[in-house]
């Protein structure tokens, strides 16, 4: 699934490539993906793109396009509508931009205010808000398993499996500690571990595991700077103790038992 990174790299991305494009029109192949109606955004201009989470926000001159990627979407500007394309909004210039998702979980919508949208989603990691004091605050009532919390959207927006795996791994917190356990010291350490992990995967475009391709068709390059994340039995880059694997909350989980001992 496409997580924090990946979305931002759109927001840039195509803030460059098609701001200020009419839109013409669109249509929903998939009807399941978006049931909103399109001619509301007809000889709108796109004037912006925001991120909130996992959600990309096109801002346009009298209403938004909301899209969430889920497990495989991504977004492609063509002229032809490419294979798997769920959803496609038309441009003036006769190009579109669609929703590209062969397994069919994305959606789009098309609204006037976003807030009923994204109303459930934590604190934005990467915002001003997001502090070590506020941080410590979220974390203080919380006695669940700190990967699942991590991967709580309620919690905090924006973080996947492989962030999670990564954030963790960087903080030296074994994925199973409850986060009433941690340390001052480990909170401190792993929140400076989640505005380091998120930044630098967007410095390197996110990551591309299988579909994932940025505003140009490139792939995100931050998974050749992965530490943990689907290294299992591979060295630890630290103490050469082999990668292990676990599920923790349905979910596959990578770290060291050595630098992340379960206390």
């Amino acid at each position: 699934m496409p997580e924090l990174p990946e979305v931002d790299s759109y927001r840039t991305g195509l803030d460059k490539m098609i701001k200020g494009w009419k839109i013409k029109g669109g249509k929903s192949i998939w009807p399941k993906a978006c049931t909103d109606d399109f001619k509301i955004v007809n000889n709108q201009r796109i004037i912006g793109f925001d991120r909130r989470g996992k959600y990309l926000i096109i801002n346009l001159t009298n209403d938004h396009i909301v899209i969430h990627l889920r497990m495989t979407g991504r977004i492609d500007v063509a002229y032809d509508t490419p294979k798997y394309t769920t959803v496609e909004f038309h441009f003036e210039n006769k190009r579109k931009m669609c929703l590209v998702d062969p397994r069919k979980f994305g959606k789009v919508w098309i609204a006037n205010d976003v807030k009923p949208i994204i109303k459930n989603l934590g604190i934005e990691p990467l915002s001003q808000e997001f502090t070590l004091k506020k941080f410590k605050k979220l974390l203080t009532k919380r006695s669940g398993t700190i990967k699942p919390l991590l991967l709580n959207q309620a919690f905090i927006a924006g973080i996947g499996n492989y962030l999670a795996d990564e954030i963790l791994f960087r903080a030296s917190i074994h994925p199973l500690r409850k986060a009433n356990t941690l340390s001052k010291n480990e909170k401190k350490e792993l929140y400076g571990s989640i505005k380091y992990v998120i930044k630098k995967s967007i410095d390197y475009g996110g990551t591309t595991f299988l579909t994932f391709r940025g505003p140009e068709g490139k792939k995100g390059e931050f998974w050749k700077k992965l530490q943990v994340f689907r290294k299992t039995g591979e060295p630890c880059p630290h103490c050469k103790s082999p990668i292990k694997r676990i599920v923790v909350g349905q979910r596959g989980t990578h770290y060291c038992e050595n630098k992340q001992k379960l206390q």
